[in-house]
């Protein structure tokens, strides 16, 4: 059974505040362990938990800030699955700054998160 809209909108709420302070176990917390990522305007498609760590370690190595918010939310309840369109802004490491336009596809299994579809407007993070 999936959850609610709003505990889908819960985690992937919590998921994004982690992703902004860099916490990747804290991240992984949020997905099973056969998590798929993909961001398929960058090439991007990792598989398990083991795969994603590495890319959240990476990204924390090129990242100094990051910030994800104004959430529009569309649920599927029924399907687990939750549309997102999001800013982001960043700041990397060697000072330059990126804002992008995003929409980001969650699908649940329950409550966990075990796909992560990215679209990005700009510069990838998650190589």
């Amino acid at each position: 059974m999936t959850a609610s809209r709003e505990k889908l909108i819960a985690r992937a709420t919590a998921y994004f505040a982690d992703v902004d302070r860099f916490d990747t176990d804290a991240i992984l917390s949020h997905l099973t362990d056969d998590i798929v990522l993909e961001v398929p305007t960058g090439g991007v498609r990792k598989e398990g938990v083991a795969a994603v760590r590495e890319t959240y370690v990476k990204r924390a190595g090129m990242v100094r800030e990051s910030w994800h918010g104004d959430f529009i939310f569309t649920a599927d309840e029924d399907a687990g699955r939750l549309a997102i369109r999001l800013a982001v802004k960043r700041t990397n490491k060697d000072g330059s700054a990126v804002e992008m336009d995003n929409l980001t596809l969650l699908s649940f299994e329950g409550d966990k998160i075990c796909a992560v579809a990215v679209w990005m407007s700009g510069e990838n993070s998650l190589t």
